[in-house]
């Protein structure tokens, strides 16, 4: 394929819930193009792997790129479940414009909101596909109604069905005001009976009142009664799009083939190229590439999908990596068309282009020619909330399997790795259960690791009430060099997150100054197996007062071991505690769920600490919640909200565990494990 220019590329995002007919679509598009695509009850194009062939949906972000009317057309099809959509947000930025495809059966569906309010943060031109309207539960119009209801945003039907003897035959072209039939790929369009236009109407007037509201020129015009011209209307019509002003609405049925070849031509007249939108970069800016998704391939090993944010992108281009400063020399570059490479000669700004076998690079990377001084605002997708410890199933796989997760995480941003610090765990954070067994079913059949998953640890810690004191006595005599050390020290609770601190206040030489560090090791590792349930001692302040020593028999040894006993001795009458962790929460639900929001976080030991508008129809609710009431709380919002819910948290501080649920846990009745990450 030969260098397309900017303003020929049209780069388009399938977004939508699953099961809306989005990888169908994408082969209806070939079909339209000319490509001989095979009607299957089962997409092939897009959904390749193994476990998206088990599961009949997309589990990763595909491209297929094609050519029609002298055009380039780059279209990423996003996995639409809701523990897949980590694909979905770094895409947003190789996109122009998001294409929601929308279940005529089924309407507005949950992801479809979580990904429309990235796409409105962004400033994402959006145009929705009512598909599967050859189905006998399709409603046009209720569907519409709900989408103005749902956005609040004005709707410009483009389409409206066409039914023959109650079959969908084709649409009703609102900005031409033609009726087009489409059957087997070949389209004849029809002037609109008298009927029609009196169904069509109202729908109409709704199209041209959202394209002159764009325009200051046409509305006073519209308003005196002088009806705009069809170029006047195609000319704001795209202007609409691009700037947000209105979202069109299309019809198709993917599966026949119907308004697929409109949909096409839609795209590539009314749909805005990268050089009709706001650049990311500044024209002048050196030759800077955005990876959009990472991909593993059999034969080729990885391979970076690029968006060319500025510049013009050629085989054995060097580029530096923004964030590791190295350079990667780029090598083929390629198209892609499902899992088919199609070489090409290079790529102008804001095209897509593929490149294989580079080092450390990963979805969400920038690469540039030149160092950029230019900070950009990358997509990244929401943190993962269902966090499980991964372990290999075999002893030794351990290595691999830390080699193996690093690959995966540079495919998936939506993936977290992080290990405790106390037992060394490996803590793996993830969208929910169904994002965990594909990824468990990836590492078997890419990486050859087999693993398990458990719950991953609540890391509880303990610390104390009030000050006390104790004397530890490591004194053995059996002939011979014996062992003798004596140390009393004092504790006192220090503020929440201040830590630990060790100090000597002993006079005379009493524990000499080469012995004082070996009594603070002491402590230290006493604190480490706790005084509670062997959960790690925090924020104590600890004086060594007193002590004893001999000239012979003390040792290092000997003074660490009256450190743990002087601490143990201690913590027993310094009314320790139980401390958990606790999340800052914050919930985005609609409005009208707020209540059951709150009460659900309240059932969790919640703490509200603030409630707020977040948009027409929509509420934020910020809380404290302990992050072991959390456990299920991704799946809970899920049901609750029917899926339309989100939800952000991060660790915020430890508190004191309530004593019946510190007595749960010290009994072994709730999961804690020591150290939990």
């Amino acid at each position: 394929m030969t260098v397309v220019p900017t303003e020929r590329i049209r780069n388009v995002l399938l977004l939508g819930h699953t099961g809306t007919g989005k990888s169908t679509l994408v082969e209806a598009m070939l079909r339209a193009a000319g490509h001989p695509v095979a009607r299957d009850a089962r997409p092939t194009i897009v959904d390749v792997e193994p476990e998206e062939i088990e599961r009949g949906h997309s589990l990763s972000l595909s491209l297929v790129t094609f050519e029609f009317e002298g055009h380039k057309l780059n279209v990423l099809d996003a996995p639409g479940g809701a523990e897949a959509l980590g694909d979905a947000y770094p895409a947003l930025l190789a996109a122009d414009t998001a294409l929601f495809v929308v279940d005529a059966t089924v309407g507005v569906q949950p992801q479809h909101l979580e990904l429309w309010r990235a796409c409105e943060q962004r400033g994402l031109p959006r145009v929705v596909l009512l598909n599967k309207l050859d189905l006998e539960r399709a409603r046009y119009q209720e569907a519409v109604d709900e989408l103005a209801a749902r956005h609040g945003t004005p709707l410009a039907p483009v389409h409206v069905p066409l039914w023959h003897d109650d079959r969908f035959e084709g649409v009703i072209d609102l900005l031409h005001v033609v009726a087009v039939e489409e059957h087997d790929g070949l389209r004849r369009e029809l002037p609109l009976t008298d009927d029609e236009h009196a169904r069509t109407d109202r729908h109409h007037e709704q199209l041209v009142e959202a394209i002159v509201e764009t325009d200051d020129d046409l509305l006073t015009r519209y308003l005196d009664g002088q009806q705009p011209t069809l170029e006047e209307l195609a000319d704001g019509f795209a202007h609409g799009i691009a700037s947000g002003a209105f979202f069109p609405v299309l019809c198709t049925s993917a599966r026949h083939d119907i308004g697929v070849d409109l949909l096409l031509r839609f795209i590539v007249e009314e749909c805005p190229s990268p050089a009709d939108v706001e650049p990311v970069l500044s024209a002048d800016a050196p030759t800077t590439v955005f990876v959009a998704k990472t991909f593993s391939d059999q034969y080729v090993g990885r391979i970076n999908l690029l968006r060319v944010l500025s510049g013009h992108l050629r085989p054995d281009d060097d580029l530096v990596l923004r964030r590791t400063g190295s350079r990667e020399r780029l090598h083929q570059l390629f198209g892609l068309r499902g899992g088919e490479h199609l070489p090409v000669d290079g790529a102008a700004a804001g095209d897509l282009v593929a490149v294989g076998k580079l080092g450390d690079v990963r979805t969400g990377d920038v690469l540039s020619a030149e160092p950029l001084d230019t900070e950009l605002d990358v997509p990244r997708p929401p943190a993962g909330l269902h966090r499980v410890v991964l372990e290999p199933t075999a002893s030794g796989d351990d290595a691999k399997l830390t080699v193996a997760l690093q690959r995966i995480v540079q495919e998936d941003p939506a993936i977290g790795v992080t290990h405790d610090a106390d037992t060394g765990a490996r803590v793996v954070t993830f969208l929910g259960p169904t994002h965990v067994e594909v990824t468990a079913a990836r590492l078997a059949r890419r990486h050859g690791v087999h693993v398990e998953a458990r719950p991953a640890p609540v890391a509880y810690r303990s610390t104390i009430r009030r000050a006390a004191s104790g004397t530890g006595r490591h004194v053995k005599q059996s002939g011979g060099h014996g062992q003798y050390a004596i140390a009393t020290i004092e504790l006192e609770p220090r503020p929440r997150g201040a830590g630990f601190v060790f100090e000597n206040v002993s006079v005379g030489g009493v524990v000499p100054s080469s012995y004082v560090p070996s009594v603070e090791k002491g402590v230290i590792e006493a604190m480490r197996s706790g005084p509670l349930g062997g959960f790690p001692a925090v924020d104590v302040g600890v004086r060594l007062v007193d002590g004893k020593h001999h000239a012979v028999d003390s040792s290092d040894a000997a003074f660490q071991m009256a450190g743990i006993l002087a601490f143990r001795a201690a913590v027993e009458q310094a009314d320790p505690v139980l401390l958990e962790p606790i999340s800052a929460v914050r919930v985005t639900v609609p409005e009208e769920l707020t209540g059951a929001a709150l009460s659900d976080l309240s059932s969790r030991r919640g703490r509200i600490v603030a409630t707020s508008a977040a948009g027409i129809g929509w509420s934020r609710i910020e809380a404290h919640v302990p992050e072991a009431e959390l456990t299920t709380f991704a799946g809970d919002l899920r049901a609750l909200t029917s899926g339309q819910g989100s939800a952000e948290l991060a660790y915020d501080h430890h508190a004191e565990v309530p004593d019946p649920v510190a007595q749960r846990v010290l009994d072994g009745s709730e999961e804690g494990p020591p150290g939990g990450g």
